[in-house]
């Protein structure tokens, strides 16, 4: 890269972040500058025809300093000059006439079919150069594709730095980016059916315990979960802020981490074994009945927006169910001597393969 182009794009940068700081102070004084401003520098709140620049939001910061314009379009129309560098936050940027100046868009979007007598700088933003544009200084792109017609004319470099083109499947668009996360949440399901996999495998006979618990204890299940989350967090936090309580913080989050998985595993049973014996009309052992309450989670668990939800909501009551019995203890949290709770422990079966249980309707804790 020529070393000449990188203070040309960050000056530019560098003058959007300032004016930021500088719109609400000039907003609020009284313009004069419009009846001195040159033509094509205009910066009316009038919405025109194309024949005309169009300016509904823009703001202009003292004369001889650049047009910035917030979550808005800046149009110059065929046939007039700008005279000062254009620079645009969150916005669009149309150039169908002659920019003077520089022109510089961030998060938003540049079309350039006119002509632009300093540089062109997009970050995270689409640029699109037409094939009548005339660049007279560099064109830079950063974070953003870059459409530009071999027929156009740049007299500087032209410097692409699209880095989202090494990220898989964000070329496409929102359509790339929607896909990445679809994988991504694919991914993350896989780890946790592997997970509850072995948490079924170890502690079948838990799982029974908190299962046969939960339909009379689901409502305490929200708080003490909303509690125990809001609990780790804090604590890891304070004990992230020491090095030395660094490894205590992470071992903490896996530990909640487990705790959640066996009373998720738990929930998972009572749903798919509740579906077999309504749906199958069958008894279904404590691996499978898992599988049939893992498809329903999962299935749920993909809608946009909603799967979020519930998969939170899950996760609130797995921890909460799981701690509310000791971890699916069969003595669960009584004091020392106290009588076992009747009903609460499940039947007892030949040694060998797990047993499978299913609450009778009003099994306490």
């Amino acid at each position: 890269m020529n070393p000449r182009v990188l203070p040309r794009v960050l000056v530019p940068l560098i003058a959007a972040v300032l004016c930021l700081g500088i719109v609400p102070a000039t907003a609020a004084q009284p313009r004069d500058s419009e009846s001195t401003a040159q033509p094509g520098a205009s910066a009316t709140p009038t919405e025109r025809d194309a024949g005309h620049l169009l300016r509904r939001h823009h703001v202009r910061v003292g004369e001889g300093s650049p047009t910035v314009t917030i979550s808005d379009e800046a149009y110059v129309p065929k046939g007039e000059v700008h005279h000062d560098d254009i620079i645009c936050l969150l916005g669009k940027v149309r150039v169908e006439g002659e920019v003077t100046g520089d022109v510089v868009v961030v998060l938003g979007s540049v079309e350039i079919s006119g002509t632009v007598r300093g540089d062109v700088i997009g970050v995270m933003s689409p640029t699109h150069i037409r094939e009548s544009a005339v660049i007279e200084g560099d064109l830079v792109s950063i974070g953003g594709p870059l459409d530009r017609s071999p027929a156009s004319s740049v007299g500087g470099q032209e410097v692409k730095l699209n880095f989202l083109d090494f990220v898989p499947f964000l070329r496409g668009g929102w359509a790339g980016l929607w896909k990445l996360l679809f994988l991504l949440k694919l991914a993350k399901l896989a780890g946790l059916f592997l997970m509850l996999l072995l948490v079924t495998a170890l502690v079948p006979r838990r799982i029974s315990v908190i299962a046969a618990s939960f339909p009379d204890r689901w409502g305490m299940s929200i708080l003490t979960g909303l509690i125990a989350y809001c609990a780790t967090i804090v604590l890891c936090v304070i004990l992230a802020v020491t090095l030395i309580g660094i490894p205590l913080a992470i071992a903490l989050w896996f530990a909640a981490k487990v705790v959640k998985w066996i009373g998720l595993a738990s929930i998972l049973f009572l749903i798919g074994h509740t579906l077999g014996r309504n749906v199958l009309k069958r008894e279904l052992s404590h691996l499978a009945a898992v599988l049939g309450g893992f498809a329903v989670y999962a299935v749920i668990s993909l809608v946009p927006f909603f799967g979020g939800v519930f998969a939170m909501v899950m996760s609130v009551l797995a921890l909460g169910i799981a701690l509310l019995t000791r971890f699916g203890s069969e003595e669960g949290w009584k004091k020392p001597g106290a009588p076992a709770a009747p009903g609460v422990a499940p039947p007892a079966s030949p040694a060998g393969a797990p047993p499978v249980y299913s609450p009778a309707p009003g099994t306490g804790a």
